[in-house]
């Protein structure tokens, strides 16, 4: 049998992976990942159509919660539309007991899923938190109407989301 030469020969040098360029790409790819991790993250998503009251505190949530977001024409449970603000101003202040009944009746069902979730071994105990995202020119009337429905759901540490501001 005759020997073939150089036609199916390997060349010196050629073949293999190029790992350089590979290289080049995932210190690049790593550096941008680095640059845009954020350590402490935000917890929760700020409402568009919201002016945040300005506050000089410093406390963050470690986990988080249920969010409940007034605008001038709606509130929204965890970015759902539950019911219009302006039903909410309705509802007389004379009454005993000024609950929201969409909004109960909402915050209800979440609570019962925290407690399912706590009888399943997701989580320890229900913890009754839910933060407040509250457009800085809704009436003070609406907000007691709110905070009292939901201390009513079982919600009863409650937390307001604010702009942050430097101390002068």
């Amino acid at each position: 049998m005759a020997k073939v030469r150089g036609r199916f020969k390997k060349k010196k040098g050629e073949g293999g992976i190029i790992i350089t360029s590979l290289i080049d790409i995932f210190t690049i790819l790593l550096i941008f990942l680095i640059r845009n991790f954020s350590a402490e993250g935000n917890l929760t998503s700020n409402a568009e159509n919201l002016t945040l009251p300005n506050s000089f505190s410093t406390k963050r949530l470690e986990e988080p919660p249920l969010q409940v977001e007034v605008t001038n024409d709606m509130v929204v449970v965890d970015n759902v539309p539950v019911v219009p603000t302006e039903d909410i101003a309705k509802i007389s202040q004379e009454e005993s007991e000024p609950v929201v009944g969409k909004l109960l009746e909402n915050l209800r069902a979440h609570y019962i899923k925290e407690e399912e979730m706590v009888k399943i071994g997701v989580s320890n105990k229900v913890e009754g938190k839910i933060v407040i995202q509250m457009d800085k020119n809704i009436a003070f009337d609406v907000l007691y109407k709110i905070m009292y429905t939901c201390g009513k759901a079982g919600y009863n540490a409650m937390n307001f989301a604010v702009m942050q501001r430097e101390p002068e």
